[in-house]
């Protein structure tokens, strides 16, 4: 969520420094920004590691915010929207949404 709608790495052209470098401007998300859901446990053993280890949640960090993203596309549709950049700013879905009613 953080990735798609939230956070980005903006640097100034000029000088590469970052426009956000401490965390009391960057817009990392809170609890409170998210969602709820409910997860579950589902403990399968690894075929290919003889110690039956599989990995974390690293596996769902990659296709998350293109899930948000396209989630947001999709609700945009009938507006005309057709593609969306992250993070998924007010501005930015705004604009995208001026843009495709011309």
């Amino acid at each position: 969520m953080g990735d798609a709608c939230w956070e980005l790495c903006d640097y100034d052209p000029e000088s590469g420094q970052p426009r956000a470098a401490p965390f009391m401007e960057y817009a990392m998300p809170r609890a409170d920004m998210r969602p709820s859901f409910a997860t579950e446990i589902s403990e399968v053993e690894s075929t290919s590691n003889p110690l039956g280890p599989r990995g974390g949640g690293e596996g769902g960090t990659t296709p998350a915010p293109a899930a948000v993203v396209n989630a947001a596309v999709d609700a945009l549709a009938e507006l005309g929207v057709e593609h969306l950049e992250m993070p998924l700013t007010p501005e930015r879905l705004w604009r995208a949404i001026r843009a495709a009613a011309r």
